[in-house]
């Protein structure tokens, strides 16, 4: 008898993994066999153990602070949205600032005048020439000829002060003083400011104040395309003595810039 009961349990039919069962003849997947869960996870991590982190309920504490953190960015944003924007000051670019502007020139304070430190340079006075900055510029020029030492110290005149500076028979310019001469350079005359002029102030025209403009920050003569090249030609004495650009006065607000006896003539 039981050997008859072996036989019968071991003549029913055990249906394999993931197939289906021969004895239903249909659809019908054993799902003990094969659990859906995805490769890279076992029941215990795919299911988790307990309850899941999302599903834990905020604490007290964790709500008011989230609450007071969404309150901060919210009156932050307010904020930047109430602030009014600031207006960038907006400077002249450098092809809208008139030429005049470009080259700075200030009135100067000669304190000192002494000789080239080369004993060979004859023609050459060296200067240090006060124009409103932390301490006096040193500046080379070549009117030894026409002034004395005397006659040159303690005069107030105009220098052209964004020039780069270059040496002068070893000695370095920072700048160059402006004069006027007859044709054939027997005679040079400094344009000179009022003598109640300031040091340091810049010369603007009768029709052009400066001030709302940045001159070049720097000018070299010696290069074949510069600002000066246009700028120099149109500098000229009238005949009033007046220094003019293009026919309009160079001024301070104290007056007029001119030389002694120079009229109609260049200005370098």
């Amino acid at each position: 008898m039981v050997d008859d009961l072996i036989k019968e349990v071991k003549g029913i039919p055990i249906p394999k993994p993931g197939k289906v069962s021969e004895k239903e003849g249909k659809a019908c997947v054993d799902q003990a066999w094969e659990p859906s869960i995805p490769l890279g996870h076992t029941p215990y991590s795919w299911m988790g153990e307990g309850d899941d982190e999302d599903d834990v309920p905020p604490k007290p504490e964790q709500k008011k602070a989230q609450k007071q953190k969404q309150q901060k960015q919210q009156k932050q944003k307010q904020q930047r949205q109430q602030k009014p924007k600031k207006e960038k000051k907006q400077q002249p670019k450098q092809d809208e600032t008139p030429l005049f502007a470009r080259i700075d020139l200030r009135v100067g304070l000669v304190e000192k005048v002494f000789e080239h430190p080369d004993p060979e340079v004859k023609s050459l006075w060296c200067e240090e020439i006060n124009v409103g900055e932390d301490k006096p510029r040193q500046i080379c020029s070549g009117l030894r000829k026409f002034y004395t030492k005397d006659q040159f110290e303690g005069k107030k005149i105009i220098v052209v002060c964004n020039f780069k500076p270059s040496k002068l028979k070893g000695f370095e310019s920072q700048g160059m003083v402006l004069c006027a001469s007859n044709a054939d350079h027997t005679k040079v005359e400094l344009v000179e400011p009022p003598a109640n002029a300031a040091p340091g102030t810049r010369i603007s025209l009768s029709n052009l104040d400066v001030y709302q403009f940045t001159p070049d920050k720097q000018v070299n003569p010696k290069k074949k395309k510069n600002v000066w090249i246009d700028f120099s030609p149109k500098l000229r004495t009238n005949d009033s003595k007046v220094a003019c650009f293009d026919g309009v006065s160079l001024v301070v607000p104290e007056g007029e810039c001119a030389v002694q006896t120079l009229s109609n003539c260049v200005v370098r």
